[in-house]
């Protein structure tokens, strides 16, 4: 039996750690520290560091979720990969597939499974090393028609790059088990650029926790909120994105019980919501997008809105803007430097330049000196002025003798996480009322009275304004999570009709008429923030708010506290009276009957599933098997046959995960 486990949640803003009990189901300790997105183990580093230390030597297993394989997609981070093509009879758009390097090898396959042309090595050999000389590959990715159905092309392309090169190969069937190959080489595509990067943060994870006498495995959340071994993470990296939302969704059904109930959570940089229904969250069962990306990755159904406790406020033309830019609070940015006072002074000197745009209202400050030799002149001397301390846009332009902010060229120390952008933020709304203060209010308040001299306004109405304008987003997020399988949300604001019943609603009405929806199900809210903006978003839309104990670290709850599942599926298809055809990774079978077609499928299914959970970390064996029919009406009223999907199922605890580690240690 497992007795303590320590869940970390590496987040885009913030990292927190808890230490569960796990029979007694109760947070015994908990922490957040600042997500150092350079080298994310330095901020879990600092997030053990305020944990109880007496029971960090008796974690027996440690499960993480993270935002580094999302972020280095959005950021096009990770190796070179030369993708290498099988497509259906030879065709292939090259603008269907853009990456490059890419190379249409021999090798064909029906869509049934069926061999049309064998593959051949020498080509493959050939192209494969021409790729490295030429374009530098350092991994590679095969994707082939059918690949799903019969992977034996796969396979063999796979075995001849890896003994020809010494690289790795990662093929598209190893990762789904659905059509369409150029998704599939999409997701392969994503997954080997992924590799050193998960790979890096787990072992100097695993570092860490030796450092601080933690003798435990690791296990990994992914996209769909289930684990995974570290081994199998390694491998299979590009399944862990989304996984920092997934744990939240965890965490918060975990911690409240519900069956149903939306989930939201608000944390530093962006609100992520999502469904619950039938004790199920909501699954892109075709696969993931991300960063306009199509992959085959299966992950929760997660809307994410750039509102969050640390999104910049600007004043823009008379109104306010709030996020989607992330910036770190001024509260937090005075209780950790000197010379905020000054800079305050600058911008009341200067306030007349502001009246029409607050974008000159932003600090810099240093979180790195890291000069590898690639920081230009400009670059060097902005370093060194922050390092003094903070400064303001407009102070390094006129320190620089630049002309403009553009030439400062601060967004490439931001992107290396050399220096962090600094301004006005909810947050320090919420130190301004009380209500939350952590940092340094003072500071906050004299931001605050800043922008509320530049809207003619005094800070006390202008703070209550704000914090509503946030609480209508947060309203607005939730009501487009219930309309999001039914239109297209990104209309929403173009329609004419919809935009007054919507304001409507957001004020409460009007003198003519009132706007009510009712929400079904409660709003469970997780986050730090939380507490001071959902109860307000949730009376709009006349519903519960339920924010549970623990909920500012349900992230790291729901990472240490969820299991292995593996779901897969097998179609059955009806070509011909009296024939059944089933499709399976080993080739393709002809029934006269559906029983029997059904059983070989289920067979199948038992062994594919028991296989992949056992490499996922869990023992568990017992299989629920369901089946989903296929059927059309036709001109008499009777239906006719179309086909059958059988599905089967495994979720169980990680517990091989544990059993391996203390063998090994043994």
């Amino acid at each position: 039996m497992l007795k303590f486990g320590l869940g970390i949640d590496a987040g885009g803003t913030y990292t927190d750690a808890v230490i569960y009990d796990m029979p007694a189901k109760t947070v015994v300790s908990k922490a957040k520290a600042l997500s150092t997105k350079w080298d994310f183990t330095v901020g879990i580093g600092k997030a053990l560091s305020q944990l109880d230390s007496s029971l960090l030597k008796k974690i027996e297993m440690v499960a993480l979720s993270t935002t580094l394989a999302t972020n280095a997609i959005v950021e096009n981070q990770g190796q070179k990969v030369g993708l290498l093509l099988m497509p259906p009879a030879g065709k292939l758009n090259p603008a269907d597939i853009s990456h490059e390097p890419k190379a249409v090898i021999s090798g064909r396959l029906a869509i049934t499974g069926k061999e049309i042309h064998a593959v051949d090595p020498k080509q493959i050999r050939r192209v494969a090393q021409s790729m490295v000389a030429e374009s530098e590959v350092e991994v590679f990715a095969v994707s082939g028609y059918a690949g799903c159905v019969n992977p034996s092309h796969e396979i063999t392309v796979k075995k001849v790059v890896e003994e020809e090169t010494g690289l790795m190969a990662v093929c598209g069937h190893e990762l789904s088990e659905l059509l369409d190959f150029q998704t599939r080489a999409r997701t392969a595509i994503l997954n080997a650029r992924l590799v050193p990067l998960l790979a890096r943060l787990l072992t100097d994870l695993e570092t860490v926790l030796r450092d601080r006498h933690i003798d435990a495995p690791v296990a990994v959340v992914k996209g769909d909120g289930t684990l995974m071994s570290s081994p199998m993470a390694k491998q299979r990296p590009v399944e862990t994105i989304l996984s920092g939302p997934a744990a939240s969704v965890a965490g918060a059904q975990y911690l409240t019980g519900l069956k149903d109930a939306v989930i939201l959570d608000m944390g530093g940089t962006t609100t992520d919501t999502a469904t619950i229904k039938n004790n199920i969250p909501d699954i892109c069962e075709n696969g993931a997008t991300v960063a306009g990306l199509k992959t085959h990755v299966k992950a929760m159904k997660i809307r994410t809105e750039g509102i969050a406790g640390d999104s910049l406020i600007e004043w823009r033309k008379d109104r306010f803007t709030i996020g989607p830019e992330r910036v770190a609070p001024v509260a937090w940015l005075a209780s950790h430097s000197s010379g905020i006072d000054e800079i305050l002074k600058f911008f009341e000197r200067n306030l007349h330049r502001y009246r029409t745009s607050s974008r000159g209202i932003q600090i810099m400050t240093l979180l790195q000196d890291d000069d590898d030799g690639s920081l230009t002149p400009t670059e060097k001397q902005i370093i060194e002025l922050i390092a003094e301390r903070p400064r303001s846009i407009d102070e390094l332009i006129e320190q620089t003798g630049l002309l403009y902010a553009g030439a400062l060229g601060l967004e490439s120390l931001e992107r290396r996480c050399i220096i962090q952008r600094c301004g006005f933020t909810p947050t320090d709304l919420l130190h301004i009322n009380g209500w939350f203060i952590r940092w340094d209010r003072e500071a906050a308040k004299k931001m605050g009275r800043l922008f509320a001299d530049i809207c003619h306004s005094n800070l006390r109405e202008m703070a209550k304004q704000l914090l509503k304008q946030v609480g209508d987003r947060l309203t607005l997020e939730l009501l487009k999570t219930q309309l999001d399988q039914e239109l297209d949300i990104a209309k929403l604001g173009q329609n004419t009709i919809c935009q007054p019943l919507i304001k409507n609603m957001l004020a409460g009405g009007n003198a003519n008429f009132t706007v009510q929806i009712n929400l079904h199900y409660p709003v469970v809210g997780i986050g730090a923030p939380v507490h001071f903006f959902l109860p307000q978003a949730a009376a709009r839309l006349s519903t519960r708010a339920i924010i549970p104990e623990n909920a500012d670290v349900a992230n790291a709850v729901g990472a240490i506290t969820s299991r292995v599942m593996i779901r897969r599926k097998i179609d059955i298809t009806f070509p011909h009276p009296n024939s059944y055809q089933v499709v399976t990774q080993a080739g393709v079978k002809v029934f006269n009957n559906l029983e029997e077609a059904s059983s070989f499928a289920e067979i199948q299914l038992v062994g594919q599933v028991r296989g992949l959970a056992a490499a996922a970390g869990t023992s568990a064996s017992d299989v629920d098997i369901w089946h989903e029919d296929r059927s059309a009406k036709i001109a008499d009223g009777t239906h006719i046959f179309l086909g059958r999907t059988i599905f089967a199922q495994i979720i169980g605890q990680p517990n091989l995960i544990l059993n391996e580690f203390r063998n090994q240690a043994n």
